[in-house]
């Protein structure tokens, strides 16, 4: 269980600390009915149902409403939850169904034993394809050992967002898997129930050939009669809530606050979508202004600002120009600060994080409180004993409106201005980090504007900005570099020269086959710690075999993942396997799966220093002109290379010396 847990989606349960809200009491009464008596019916015709709705409509409440009603236990049916969210990192599909699978084996006995045995066989597991896992943990314990017969008839796996989990392909291949398994095996007791937006890609899966008989639908309209009726009676209440709690700030004259009038003209322009109405009240009560009859007028002038001449309206131009609204409050002297480091969650860029983030951009920790002072309403902002977790948006869409520039306007957080000032603290940290008196670099050397008064995680968070900082300078795009820019950067000359590229820094292969690419690489050739060379001019002499080396293997997409490099005798040849190879499988952004190699002090293992020379002896012959990229200089240097053969990709990351 241990092993299952370490490679879980943390906080996507339905009970943890970062659950979704439920449906407001009374509200979304007929699709949760609807719910429930699929989910029930031990007669149903089809065991996956797909609830599908634009953003903001409220589906992640119904999901969040239904498994609080599966998990009582007088009827409990619920076997596992999983809330996607992108904003908070909870999209990794290759997790998907070992957190299932964990949540399963909490649930029942049976299944735990089960899966113990299997991870005490080959605890690989975890790191096999999304179809191996499915098979594994789904197929065969619930159709093929029938695991739980004579004892539930129904399980319920509950997927919400799924379109927020990361890549198409792999949102395509969960709902196949599920598909195939619900029409192969109709007797097993798991029943799906799966929400997302209608995306083109989710709709024409579910409309296969594969898959179309074998699901029911339910569609959460925008501005239905019975979504406005929610929504109004979520408003009312919600306003006599914020009445009470502040009842120095209306005046106890006004009978009905907000006028029949207002709230009408808020209902309205809800639309029947529930993002809306939450964001307002949320803006309208907050404690950071106490002032909700002023806060009022704010969004009434909003809504009034956004409303065309015809009469017709968009609910989400109307949330957009709220959002920008309650930007505008931004103090202008820590915009600036604010914007980037929203820029790095909405982009996902940042330091996994918020302590960490606010190092990257040298914050303190009264400015960085005071930055998001009154963003209340749109974040979910870490207190001061909490820094080590996300910040967070209460709603995706405040995200997605901030990276658009035609909906956010001047608050466009990924506008030059903002990547520019993340660079230039890029380059500071990377000029502070060297010694100019040792010509060396120091991660210690790397201040804190926020200590968390821990010296170990201090340390790791000098690494990570260290190492983030020099992959997003090589990394930039250049409509982003202005003379500006290049005259910091060449600052940096000693820094290069006298950077250990053969310590690999944190990085991979691949992030070093970036360096000739980049916008700065003529700087680099200029001060002489960039260059590439024919393979059949790198001499095998040179490798390092005392320092760690890479090797990534790339699968064409769709295939298993093969080990080519190492073989298997080989690895049984080694006593000291374990210590000196790590090997994981990781998904590209492609959706393609990698099989990464990373040896320790290969000198120590004859057998493995053996056969990468053979191997790279024959790579000189079969591509003698293939070009490698030779990084730093003398000892402080590595070689890096990538080549294809059919089916896949090879990239090698060799720590060597060179001639200065």
């Amino acid at each position: 269980m241990k092993l299952l847990s370490e490679h879980i989606i943390v906080g996507a349960e339905f009970d943890s600390s970062d659950h979704h809200p439920s449906c407001h009491p009374d509200t979304r009464l007929d699709i949760s009915h609807s719910i429930q008596s699929w989910m029930y019916n031990l007669a149903r015709k089809y065991k996956i149902l797909w609830l599908h709705g634009p953003a903001g409509v409220g589906k992640s409440a119904i999901l969040q409403t239904i498994a609080e009603v599966a998990s009582k236990p007088a009827s409990s049916i619920l076997g596992a939850t999983l809330f996607f969210s992108r904003p908070n990192n909870r999209d990794d599909p290759k997790c998907v169904f070992i957190t299932i699978a964990y949540r399963l084996a909490v649930r029942y006995p049976l299944y735990r034993q089960y899966v113990v045995r299997l991870l005490a066989i080959d605890p690989q597991l975890v790191e096999r394809s999304l179809a191996v896992q499915f098979e594994t943990f789904i197929v065969q314990p619930f159709a093929v050992k029938q695991l739980l017969a004579g004892h539930h008839d129904t399980v319920l796996i509950l997927l919400d967002g799924l379109d927020e989990c990361k890549g198409e392909e792999a949102q395509r291949e969960i709902i196949l898997l599920i598909g195939k398994f619900v029409l192969q095996h109709p007797t097993s007791p798991l029943i799906w129930l799966i929400a997302s937006r209608p995306e083109p890609h989710i709709q024409n899966m579910f409309a296969s050939r594969t898959l179309r008989l074998g699901y029911e639908e339910i569609q959460v309209l925008v501005d239905s009669v019975q979504g406005r009726r929610d929504v109004e009676k979520y408003l009312r209440e919600s306003f006599v809530d914020i009445r009470e709690r502040y009842p120095q700030s209306i005046p106890s004259s006004l009978q009905q606050w907000p006028s029949e009038s207002d709230f009408s003209t808020i209902a309205t322009r809800s639309s029947g979508l529930f993002i809306f109405p939450t964001v307002l009240i949320r803006f309208i009560g907050d404690t950071a202004y106490a002032d909700p009859d002023s806060r009022l007028k704010m969004v009434l002038e909003v809504i009034e600002s956004t409303s065309s001449s015809d009469g017709a309206h968009n609910p989400f131009k109307t949330l957009d120009a709220l959002y920008t609204r309650i930007l505008s409050e931004v103090p202008r002297d820590v915009l600036l600060t604010t914007l980037t480091l929203i820029a790095m969650y909405a982009a996902e860029f940042h330091l996994a994080h918020f302590n960490g983030s606010c190092n990257w951009l040298g914050i303190t920790q009264s400015r960085a409180y005071g930055a998001f002072q009154r963003l209340h309403s749109v974040l979910d902002i870490p207190g001061p004993q909490n820094t080590l977790t996300h910040l967070k948006a209460f709603h995706a869409s405040f995200y997605e409106c901030l990276l658009s520039p035609s909906r956010s306007g001047s608050f466009y957080v990924l506008a030059p201005e903002i990547i520019q000032h993340l660079l230039l603290r890029c380059i500071r940290i990377l000029f502070e980090s060297h010694s100019v008196e040792t010509s060396e670099v120091d991660l210690t050397r790397v201040s804190s504007s926020w200590p968390n008064g821990s010296e170990l995680l201090q340390q790791y968070i000098q690494l990570r900005i260290f190492g983030r900082s020099l992959d997003y300078i090589i990394r930039v795009s250049d409509e982003f570099v202005n003379d500006s820019i290049q005259n910091e950067f060449s600052r940096l000359a000693a820094f290069f020269q006298d950077l250990d590229f053969g310590e690999a820094l944190g990085y991979t292969v691949l992030d070093m086959l970036m360096y000739p690419k980049s916008v700065f690489a003529n700087n680099l050739k200029h001060w002489g710690v960039l260059k590439t060379v024919p393979l059949q001019s790198f001499n095998l002499n040179d490798i390092r075999f005392d320092l760690r080396l890479q090797i990534y293997q790339y699968k064409e997409r769709g295939t298993e993942v093969q080990i080519g490099w190492p073989t298997g005798r080989q690895r049984d040849a080694v006593p000291a396997f374990q210590r000196i190879f790590r090997e994981a499988v990781t998904m590209n952004s492609q959706g393609e799966p990698i099989k990464d190699f990373r040896l320790i002090n290969v000198s120590n293992e004859p057998i493995w220093k053996a056969d990468l020379e053979k191997n790279l002896a024959i790579w000189k012959d079969m591509i003698p002109s293939h070009p490698i990229v030779m990084l730093g200089r003398g000892r402080k240097s590595c070689a890096c290379f990538q080549f294809h053969v059919p089916g896949e990709l090879w990239a090698l990351y060799l720590p060597c010396v060179q001639s200065v």
